[in-house]
């Protein structure tokens, strides 16, 4: 789950960057490789204010500026000089602008350099973080079958399945928000609740789903228009519930048996819809772009798409991670704001050989006047891979 998805999708769409239907895609792809993105297995995928874009996957946390890469892995047993697992199952950037991860046995916090691991069962009733959602300044976590945390003002609070507060949910598989009033929306094997509470008293209800989509839910997004789309297999629909559900489509409409895997919203209200057919471009009521592996993708089975703050298409298949810009435009590929020049540490050898050559190669520049909280993420990843190393040496 990515930053502020609503708010990245509204400086786009103030920014005039809308996608053109009938343009060419240009296509960069990454293969996996110490040079690159440390696997293809990627599970999340988040974005600070500044453009960096954290990709969590089953081997470590890959981090890309619009350049270049950092792949970071776990430092077991010295859980604060690194991460708590390779397997990063969730990312999400709270309101200060610091890195929430999740992993099978905990949280990890990157605040301020450091990283902080919370593995307490006092305070999470499972380790299992495979979901994390900000939703104005809360942190709501999906812990394995035990349904929902939120992290709020420095405390937590568990939302126990089929507890008073209402959740029909054991294992949480997707939230979202509603950009237009910040209810949220949980989705399970269950079904889907909401709630559009925020204080101390929360209450969740049953949404009721339209008998158009007959198999379970795969997904959800918030539309940055308003309301939200929910997804499965076969047929995409959208809620606002001033007037309800909406079919938007169904997979024949894209080709008869095609899958659909995942779905974004750009900023001229294009639907790009990831399938195992390559990705389609729905508009208006109609397909208008289709990229496959005649586009450069490489592999028609996507799994995964995410649409970034400079409207690049991310997508996820099976052998590379990717992205797609629509036709020629100004604005560059990479971020507006030059962030970071580093050279890449090698995944295969030690930590003291890596420290020699890595700390002097890192500079940081940052124009952006943009507030964050206590300090840019990135650089405290940074700083925080540098203390590893100077602790490590004993400097």
């Amino acid at each position: 789950m990515g930053l502020n998805r609503a708010g990245i999708l509204a400086v786009a769409i103030c920014g005039l960057l809308a996608l053109s239907a009938a343009a060419t895609a240009e296509v960069v792809t990454f293969a996996a490789s110490p040079e690159q993105i440390s696997s293809v297995g990627v599970l999340d995928i988040a974005e600070d204010y500044h453009g960096n874009l954290f990709f969590g996957t089953d081997n470590g946390l890959s981090v890309y500026n619009g350049s270049s890469w950092l792949i970071v892995h776990s430092s077991f047993p010295n859980l604060r000089a690194g991460l708590l697992s390779d397997h990063v199952l969730a990312v999400e950037f709270d309101g200060d602008g610091n890195l929430w991860m999740g992993f099978p046995n905990g949280i990890e916090r990157l605040e301020g350099g450091s990283f902080i691991p919370l593995q307490d069962q006092q305070l999470l009733k499972s380790l299992d973080i495979h979901g994390l959602l900000l939703r104005n300044r809360e942190m709501w976590v999906s812990a394995g079958t035990a349904g929902l945390h939120r992290y709020r003002n420095g405390t937590w609070r568990w939302f126990q399945p089929g507890g008073p507060e209402g959740l029909g949910c054991n294992y949480v598989t997707a939230m979202a928000t509603d950009p237009s009033d910040n209810t949220l929306y949980v989705v399970c094997r269950e079904g889907i609740w909401f709630t559009d509470a925020t204080g101390d008293i929360v209450r969740f209800s049953p949404l009721k789903i339209s008998q158009i989509m007959a198999d379970p839910v795969r997904g959800i997004l918030g539309d940055p228009f308003g309301g939200i789309y929910v997804w499965n297999d076969s047929a995409v629909l959208h809620f606002n519930p001033p007037s309800g559900w909406r079919l938007v489509l169904t997979s024949p409409k894209l080709l008869t048996g095609v899958v659909i895997t995942g779905l974004e919203v750009g900023a001229d209200q294009t639907l790009w819809i990831s399938t195992d057919n390559g990705i389609y471009g729905w508009r208006d009521g109609g397909v208008t772009e289709h990229l496959d592996s005649a586009s450069g993708i490489q592999n028609n089975a996507v799994k995964k798409i995410f649409l970034d703050s400079s409207q690049r298409l991310w997508f996820v298949t099976t052998d590379n991670v990717g992205y797609a810009t629509m036709g020629k435009t100004e604005q560059s590929p990479g971020p507006a704001i030059p962030i970071t020049t580093f050279e890449l540490p090698t995944t295969n050898v030690t930590p003291a050989i890596i420290a020699p050559d890595l700390t002097p190669a890192i500079s940081v520049t940052s124009t952006s006047e943009r507030p964050l909280g206590p300090q840019d993420p990135l650089t405290g990843f940074l700083e925080g891979i540098r203390g590893f190393f100077s602790r490590l040496l004993g400097g």
